[in-house]
């Protein structure tokens, strides 16, 4: 083996040695991305369903509001009354069958 080659082979060992060091610093980076993910994934799940929560409680508080008024001119708030009852009359029946 001339001085050339055994150069150029500890060369390419030495590009390999870098190659495979980025490799391993880009797979442990890609390992903790995944975490985060599931992470992130988490969370969203969690802040969508506590907004869902919001929502409803908001849908309430405004029905409450409406009957406390007393300026219920649309009936709005009665006709929710009267589709909530319609629902939980349809689920005891659907209960007693």
């Amino acid at each position: 083996m001339t001085k050339e080659d055994r150069w150029l082979l500890d060369n390419l060992k030495a590009n390999l040695q870098q190659l495979f060091s980025a490799y391993q610093k880009l797979e442990a980076y890609n390992a903790g991305m995944g975490e985060e993910i599931s992470k992130l994934k988490y969370q969203i799940d969690k802040l969508e369903a506590e907004k869902l929560e919001i929502s409803r409680k908001n849908e309430q508080l405004k029905i409450a509001n409406q009957l406390l008024s007393g300026k219920d001119e649309s009936g709005a708030a009665k006709q929710k009354i009267n589709s909530l009852i319609r629902e939980i009359d349809k689920c005891i029946a659907l209960l007693n069958r």
